[in-house]
């Protein structure tokens, strides 16, 4: 029982804590890619940011709820419809992400005159990296915990609530847009019993906007110069 009780201290202390970092990060307005490149330095707070994330949802959980570290030591192939889904899921995710920001008006991509490749390859790094632990965080150790004590359709819904307040700072339509998507997750992470196949998904989502929306704020103007 106390053993419990600090896992769950301990679960309630990251998600506190990368909440009001985000809340600082949302008034200091570099909480997002878009914003951190069109600020001066914001990049190297954005890192920052991740930085953080990749200690409290990655490392502390990894190292502090060890019970749950095979969902991101092992990976197995679910069977061939599963498989298929899947691979389904990241196409559609890549696909929806590429609609988004090809959406957006050239005149609102401001240049970033200080980046280059070098704060890309960093950037993304670190970005990806910590994909990893929020996956393992949200669709691993809060999921997982959650249905010690309930049913799936109910440890989903909690995972998901909360997955949708971490957005909290973000824009409405990406909100709305969390609440599916985490649903999606859940149902990935628990049926591969893996954290890896919902990181599989996120990062066909996130790679495909954010190296979009890099490339023509930065690397798009310093290749053309």
């Amino acid at each position: 029982m106390k053993a419990l009780t600090t896992e769950w201290v301990l679960i309630v202390i990251c998600f506190v804590t990368y909440f009001v970092i985000s809340m600082v990060y949302k008034r200091l307005g570099v909480h997002n890619l878009k914003n951190a490149l069109t600020t001066a330095n914001g990049l190297r707070f954005l890192n920052l940011k991740y930085l953080l994330g990749i200690v409290l949802f990655g490392m502390l959980s990894y190292t502090m709820i060890p019970e749950l570290n095979y969902l991101v030591d092992t990976i197995q192939v679910p069977r061939i419809p599963l498989l298929l889904i899947f691979v389904l899921t990241v196409m559609l995710s890549a696909y929806i992400s590429y609609l988004s920001i090809s959406k957006q008006r050239e005149e609102d991509l401001v240049d970033c005159a200080d980046c280059g490749f070098a704060h890309a390859w960093l950037y993304f790094i670190i970005r990806f990296t910590f994909l990893l632990g929020y996956e393992f965080f949200f669709r691993g150790v809060l999921l997982f915990k959650f249905l010690e004590f309930t049913t799936l359709p109910m440890a989903i819904l909690y995972a998901t609530i909360l997955y949708v307040v971490i957005h909290s700072f973000d824009s409405k339509k990406e909100i709305l847009g969390a609440i599916p998507f985490g649903v999606v997750l859940c149902l990935f992470a628990y049926y591969t019993n893996s954290v890896w196949y919902p990181f599989l998904i996120h990062l066909g989502l996130s790679a495909v906007y954010e190296c979009y929306l890099f490339y023509h704020l930065t690397l798009k103007n310093n290749i053309l110069s």
